[in-house]
Parts: structure tokens; C-alpha cells; sequence
């Protein structure tokens, strides 16, 4: 079977987030060679049973790695693409510069999606996120001059100190830069973490008011032209992210790097969040030692499609997922206006997409 989809997982950081629940480190810059090299190794093994569609670089910071590494890794990527592929990496605002810009456009990136979280200083220091709020635009400014056309921005909700007035100025400044396409999250922080028991009346305070926040950012996203195509996502027509598309339709992908997982069919799998083993997994050309493997029972497989598709304004084929639909609920959800069922695809309206949460949980069948 030929995979069309790939992520490539790069961990390391310039500094760590906090909040950050994803496996990333900060420092052992000193490994990124050696991991790089491991990443070439793995990608190796799958050579002639890839062709891809999508390329999905992030991270950590890929960019913080810089232009030689990133270079390198793009270059054997590219030429497992297809034509018209798409290849986005993931960059910190920080850490972009021209040569940087100019060498992710020569290699074939055509998208770019900047982490620029929240252009408020004091809530950037809240977030811990290094580098000025005037780095975003310049990141910008730089990817557009050297030719990329597609440009994500990142930005965060319900961040400790934020009133709606800030997350307000937040959208309309990234507007200001007209980004193809923005991700809008609500903050979430690693349960035990320092950063949760730093802010932990704040963060309980901002849990209040998530709601809010959220109709605010759809509100304004949507008046302003972006299509809500996601839960957490919107884009200008046709600039939805392509890789992301392919999650969320559940379709296989490939993931290389430590701690990227992988899911093909019912099977899944995820390499060891831990960098020396991986490096060390990849001098042995043995990664199966580094691999934690899952096979997903087909109830399981039916309420993941269900509950991804959702998440699309467009909704899922009913016919798909129909042995993991509660019927009764479905007719509450679609009376009550929180569901429609459309052509054979249901999905949420409006109403229902604000507390989409609540209703997943009551249309899955026990």
C-alpha cells in the first residue's frame, strides 16, 4: 500500500512552553545532527512504498534546527512527492529569518504555519513564548517575499490574563497580516504541570469564560471570510490545510521521528518519546524496539471516524459510522437543531458545533 501522507516529527525547542503537552525538548541541540541523520534512516526503510500528497514538518521548532539541517531533511522529502504536493513546516516567528524563508521556498515548501500564539506582550509572557510580538509580521513579511503563498497563523484562547478586548485585538492583528488560513485554540496545559499550578485560579477563571471566547473567534473569523472548516480551524476557500484534511477523514498516514505516531488501518503505532533511543534505534536499523503498537478494535475505529468527522463543518457519511450511532439521541440531537442530516452526511449546525463536546458524547452509542 502506497502512503500518500507523512508527518515527520522534529522535538527540539529553543526554549519550552509551559503549557506544551506535546513531546518537545529544550537544548541537546548538539543531537540534532545525529537526529537528523535517524530521521534519514527511517525514512529510508520506506523507500518505494511512499508517494506523497501531503507532508506535514512540526514540531518542537523545526526552523530552530536551521537552514543546512532543515535543507537536508526537505530535499529527500521532495523527492517523494507528487506533483502538486502539498509540504508544510511548522516555525517559530523567532526563529525565521530571509535565508531561512528563501531556503524553504527553494526546497518546495508551499505552506508555512507560524506559532504566533498571541501578539499581547504581557500574554506572550504569560504563555512563556519567547521572541517580541513584532517577529510574527516580520515572519510574514519574509515568507511572502520569498514566495510562499500559504501561510497559517496559530493563536490562542483563553489565556491567563486575557479579557475579550485582547483576544478581540489579537484576531484583528492577525488579519491585519491576512494569513490564508487560522488555527484558533483554546489553551490547554499538561495536568500536573507547573505552568497548571502557577496559573491555576486563572486558568480556571479563562475555563469560564472559554465559551465566550470561542462564538468570538467563529464570529469574527467567519464575518472576516474564512470558511470554519474544523473545530479549531479556518481558512480562506480552498486554503484548507490538506494534511490535516486527511486526520480528520481518517485515512493512513505515516510518522517518523521519536515520539510521531503512525496509523495504518486498524493498526497504530508510536515511537518512544526519547531522542538518544531513537538515534540509537536508527544506528541498529531496528526501530520496532522503539515502536508501541496498538490494533484498534473496529467499535473503536467506527467511534474515532465518528467523532473526527464531526469535528468537519461537512460533516460525515451516515452510513460510515451508522453501528456506532445512538438512534434515539440522533433524534433528540436533530429536533433540538444541534445535528442535521443532510444528503446522508450528518453533521452539527451552528448551535451544536459550540458544544460539540457534549453532543459527540451523547450520539455514541454505549
Amino acid at each position: 500500500m502506497l502512503m500518500r501522507h507523512l508527518y515527520i516529527h522534529i522535538p527540539f525547542c529553543a526554549s519550552r512552553c509551559g503549557y506544551c503537552d506535546f513531546f518537545s525538548t529544550a537544548g541537546k541541540m548538539e543531537l540534532a545532527p545525529a537526529y537528523m541523520d535517524a530521521l534519514m534512516v527511517e525514512l529510508g526503510e520506506c523507500r518505494g512504498a511512499i508517494e506523497l500528497d501531503t507532508v506535514y514538518v512540526g514540531g518542537g521548532t523545526p526552523t530552530v534546527l536551521g537552514v543546512e539541517l532543515i535543507e537536508r531533511l526537505l530535499s529527500e522529502v521532495q523527492s517523494r512527492c507528487r506533483p502538486g504536493a502539498e509540504l508544510t513546516v511548522e516555525a517559530n516567528p523567532s526563529t525565521m529569518t530571509p535565508g531561512m524563508a528563501a531556503m524553504l521556498a527553494g526546497a518546495g515548501v508551499n505552506r508555512v504555519s507560524l506559532g504566533a500564539q498571541s501578539f499581547n506582550p504581557g500574554l506572550r509572557r504569560n504563555l512563556g513564548r519567547s521572541g517580541p510580538a513584532s517577529s510574527i509580521g516580520e515572519a510574514v513579511a519574509m515568507l511572502r517575499q520569498a514566495g510562499i503563498g500559504n501561510i497559517g497563523l496559530d493563536l490562542m484562547f483563553s489565556i491567563p490574563g486575557q479579557t475579550e478586548a485582547d483576544l478581540t485585538e489579537d484576531l484583528d492583528q492577525a488579519l491585519g497580516l491576512e494569513p490564508e488560513h487560522i488555527s484558533c485554540y483554546e489553551l490547554t496545559v499538561k495536568p500536573g504541570s507547573d505552568y497548571e499550578l502557577r496559573w491555576q485560579r486563572q486558568l480556571e477563571q479563562q475555563a469560564e469564560r472559554g465559551a465566550a471566547f470561542y462564538e468570538l473567534v467563529a464570529g469574527r473569523l467567519e464575518a472576516a471570510g474564512y470558511r470554519w472548516y474544523e473545530t479549531s480551524n479556518f481558512a480562506l476557500p480552498g486554503r484548507e490545510c490538506r494534511h490535516n484534511l486527511a486526520y480528520w477523514d481518517g485515512r493512513d498516514f505515516l510518522g517518523i521521528g521519536a515520539g510521531a505516531w503512525s496509523s495504518i488501518g486498524s493498526r497504530r503505532w508510536r515511537n518512544a518519546e526519547d531522542i538518544e533511543a531513537y538515534i540509537e534505534a536508527a544506528h541498529g536499523h531496528d526501530f520496532e524496539g522503539l515502536r508501541r503498537r496498538e490494533e484498534l478494535e473496529p467499535g473503536q475505529r467506527l467511534a474515532e471516524r465518528l467523532l473526527l468527522g464531526l469535528r468537519r463543518d461537512t460533516g460525515v457519511e451516515r452510513s460510515l459510522i451508522a453501528e456506532a450511532v445512538d438512534g434515539a439521541q440522533e433524534k433528540l440531537l436533530l429536533v433540538n437543531g444541534y445535528l442535521v442530516n443532510e444528503g446522508g452526511r450528518i453533521s452539527l449546525t451552528r448551535r451544536g458545533r459550540f458544544v460539540a463536546n457534549e453532543v459527540c458524547a451523547r450520539l455514541l452509542r454505549d
